[in-house]
């Protein structure tokens, strides 16, 4: 086996996160392959116990259902939506009585100017806009989720690679104890290796305590209760191609990125606020309807007739309109507030398009250096790290070079591996934030 597909195999597979939803942003395989992104309103039923283990495609979906900020903007979705129904709402007839006009009589406000219609417009765009900030909102909890989970296995990668290089040097040690006692190093030697173990060991606690604290990052990500204290994470860090090129990219992104949809759904909206507006100026005229009716007093005082006119009995119908005199009051200053936010708006959603461009730019940028280096450790410094650390290890063994100069090779060696492992982190996390950047998966790759 190959040295590079043996640090890949000890120190970083886990098996299980590949069928994450990473079509073309994360590349981590998951043992169950083919599973796709769960959806935002998915609401599996709870385990039956605490999750011992985790994927990521568990992670995501236990985001989308226990993340508190994405329940609470699910609810402004609904709250909005609710608007709806006070915007088509008709004005309710009046019932009117008294001795002047009608004994009896209903009225009702007929609108001008499709303010109604304006309403639903305004209510419409509203709602849709509350969704725009629900995805986006899901967006950013899945780039937060995708870069917690790939630090939990580089924590993990680490803890292992720790693990195993403490157990080999073990070897090294009892080997270099029976030598010592056959009398073939000096004592000097083999207490520097012993001395040397103490790096080791507090690589091994260091590791240890990155992965707890990854852990918990994790969980706090998820916001899962059910997660047990000492879950483990499945998947392995895999570098993946790299996607389509920066303008196909930044297309998808002009076009999908929830944030500046939410902004062009704004620009909208005001825009339909400014024809409301225009509509309330429009006066609206009140029709109504009455039943007329005097007759002999009900009291001794005939000046005091709670129900009708007192008079000669006799009935009648009678209708009339009432309107108000626009002369001062033509919602002037609604129309001018109206305006000027669509110039905000506009100004607002020029902002966050430019923002887009910059955020695809930069992150694949970023990408494109992380895929560099990684295939600058798999094509050089790997195999050159560990050729030199067997060259050292023969010549120590033949008695050509000092102790030192072969604790030094290992510890090269331990630092080449540790930074390839973190090569890898950075370019799965980029991989994720570049999806995050483009407002969706990563589709279409090269």
């Amino acid at each position: 086996m190959s040295r590079r597909r043996r640090i890949g195999s000890v120190l970083l597979a886990v098996a299980g996160l590949a069928g994450a939803p990473l079509r073309g942003a994360i590349a981590l395989q998951a043992a169950t392959g083919g599973a796709t992104e769960p959806s935002a309103t998915a609401n599996p039923a709870a385990p039956a116990g605490p999750l011992t283990s985790l994927t990521l495609e568990q992670a995501l979906e236990l985001a989308f259902r226990g993340n508190p900020g994405l329940r609470a903007q699910a609810a402004t979705v609904e709250s909005t939506r609710a608007g709806e129904i006070t915007a088509a709402l008709r004005p309710n007839p009046t019932f009117s009585n008294g001795t002047v006009d009608f004994t009896g009589g209903i009225g009702w406000t007929l609108e001008r100017g499709g303010k109604r219609q304006r309403r639903i417009d305004s209510a419409r765009l509203a709602t849709a806009g509350a969704e725009r900030d629900l995805q986006d909102t899901r967006r950013t909890l899945i780039d937060s989720v995708r870069s917690t989970f790939a630090a939990a296995l580089l924590a993990r990668g680490n803890l292992r690679a720790a693990e195993e290089n403490l157990k080999n040097f073990q070897q090294v040690e009892d080997l270099n104890r029976i030598r010592f006692d056959k009398g073939e190093i000096s004592g000097g030697d083999f207490l520097k290796i012993s001395l040397q173990k103490l790096q080791f060991q507090t690589d091994v606690q260091d590791a240890n305590l990155a992965y707890r604290t990854a852990r918990a990052n994790l969980r706090q990500a998820v916001f899962a209760p059910e997660l047990a204290q000492e879950f483990e994470v499945l998947g392995e860090l895999r570098p993946a191609p790299l996607p389509r090129t920066l303008d196909d990219l930044e297309r998808q992104a002009l076009a999908a990125r929830p944030d500046l949809l939410s902004a062009e759904t704004a620009v909208a909206k005001a825009e339909a606020d400014v024809r409301l507006a225009r509509a309330n100026a429009k006066v609206d005229v009140t029709a109504s309807l009455g039943w007329i009716h005097t007759g002999q007093s009900l009291v001794d005082d005939q000046h005091v007739q709670p129900f009708f006119s007192f008079g000669q009995s006799a009935n009648a119908l009678g209708t009339g309109i009432s309107f108000p005199l626009p002369i001062f009051d033509r919602n002037q200053g609604e129309i001018a507030r109206t305006r000027s936010e669509v110039v905000r708006a506009r100004a607002a959603a020029d902002t966050v398009r430019a923002q887009v461009i910059d955020d695809v730019e930069t992150a694949f940028a970023a990408l494109r250096t992380s895929q560099e280096r990684v295939e600058l450790y798999e094509r050089t410094y790997l195999k050159d790290s560990h050729d030199s650390r067997e060259i050292a290890e023969y010549a120590y063994r033949r008695g050509a070079t000092s102790i030192l100069d072969l604790l030094d090779a290992e510890r090269t060696d331990r630092a080449t591996q540790l930074a390839y492992r973190q090569a890898l982190a950075d370019y799965v996390t980029r991989l994720a934030q570049l999806a995050a950047a483009v407002g969706g998966e990563l589709e279409g790759r090269q």
